[in-house]
């Protein structure tokens, strides 16, 4: 198995509402590769804030399917978005993430 580096994981936060009221509980969501697992994950977030000293407790991931989509200009042609997959991650007790959420 190859290891690959944190940013090849983890390629960006996911921020809706849902993922802010997830953020009050401890709990945040992120965009990651669709081939990362659960420890994949849960180390490359260690390893891209260990300045801040975060420890991942719990990872869930979710593969979200791309969704069709109409292009009017072309006689309606139906295509469809890319699937994705995101994960989940519960920190420790205590545990925050400092400037994700900007200035929340």
């Amino acid at each position: 198995m190859t290891t690959r580096a944190a940013s090849e994981v983890v390629i960006g936060p996911v921020i809706t509402e849902r993922t802010y009221s997830l953020y009050t509980q401890g709990r945040y969501t992120f965009r990651v590769a669709k081939s990362a697992t659960k420890n994949d994950i849960k180390k490359a977030l260690e390893e891209q804030y260990e300045a801040q000293g975060i420890r991942v407790k719990d990872v869930n991931t979710v593969t979200m399917r791309g969704k069709a989509r109409r292009n009017l200009r072309t006689r309606g042609s139906i295509g469809h978005t890319a699937g994705w997959k995101k994960a989940i991650v519960t920190l420790g007790p205590g545990q925050k993430i400092e400037g994700l959420f900007g200035s929340v």
